[in-house]
């Protein structure tokens, strides 16, 4: 717990120092985000983003390079977060990203759902509401490639992009041995390392539905815990991007997957291919 509060406290300070130094020439911009699915979920996001130009050259893979410092708060039924990130594209093709969250859960009775539970994985799980704090600690590198960088026109780009994440998650009030978790109605889990992978290729259009994409996630849960390593499951969803306008979009995403959560132990497992949910995503840019 000390170490993930003294890394997000110090993005805090980089971020402020940063922007600092560099004001006159960073671009700052902001959004507002409505989240909900057929879970049923829902959250509202606030992020706040300033690019900063760093380390720029000549040509199409240098000209554009910056460092991206983002801080996002997050309000669901059952949970509240903070994060911050900082994300540099040292080359157009390839983004480098460290971050930290934190936040707290509570019960929701009118939906049946616990934001914070504590269990072992065999009884059942228990309600932790407002008992401690969930933290997370993440670094990641993506590549990315969008086909109209080398044949120019509105109907010639399809965006490939694939993002690689290792995190430390953990609970403040894990006594020890034994012990488990869970944040947000993510499954149970121990202190420990994680894994996230993302595959995503896509079309881009100048219609009003201006992407269709598909995307597959893929995760590794409790590395090196006490937990056997949950066998990776995946989401696999097909994205739909709606432009209302420059600042309202709109996301559908109808989503497949292997991962099972058991009711009562909240424990993750590996099963049959399943439907997941649809999650659309309403964004207004600042």
């Amino acid at each position: 717990m000390k170490i993930a509060r003294q890394l997000f406290v110090t993005l805090i300070l980089v971020s402020f120092a940063t922007v600092g130094l560099f004001a006159a020439e960073s671009e700052m911009s902001g959004n507002l985000k409505l989240i909900a699915s057929t879970a049923p979920e829902f959250k509202v996001e606030a992020g706040y983003t300033v690019k900063i130009p760093f380390l720029q050259g000549e040509g199409p893979l240098f000209s554009g390079n910056n460092v991206k410092l983002k801080g996002l708060m997050g309000l669901s039924p059952v949970a509240a977060t903070l994060s911050v990130d900082a994300v540099l594209t040292p080359v157009a093709v390839m983004e480098l990203s460290v971050g930290g969250a934190m936040g707290t859960g509570w019960d929701f009775p009118l939906m049946d759902t616990e934001g914070l539970r504590v269990g072992d994985g065999i009884a059942d799980s228990t309600s932790a509401s407002m008992e401690g704090i969930y933290y997370k600690g993440r670094a990641g590198v993506a590549l990315q490639f969008d086909t109209a960088a080398i044949w120019p026109g509105e109907w010639k780009s399809v965006v490939m992009r694939t993002y690689h994440e290792v995190n430390y998650q953990g609970y403040s009030d894990a006594p020890g041995t034994g012990f488990a978790w869970e944040y947000e109605t993510n499954g149970l889990r121990q202190n420990g390392l994680n894994y996230k992978g993302e595959y995503l290729v896509g079309y881009q259009m100048p219609l009003m539905v201006n992407t269709v994409a598909i995307m597959l996630e893929t995760y590794l849960d409790n590395i090196g815990t006490e937990f056997e390593v949950t066998p990776m499951t995946f989401d696999l969803g097909l994205v739909a991007n709606v432009k209302f306008s420059d600042r309202l979009n709109l996301t559908i995403i109808p989503q497949l997957t292997t991962r099972y959560t058991d009711a009562d132990t909240r424990l993750v497992t590996h099963g049959d291919i399943k439907f997941k949910r649809v999650a659309a995503m309403l964004n207004y840019a600042l």
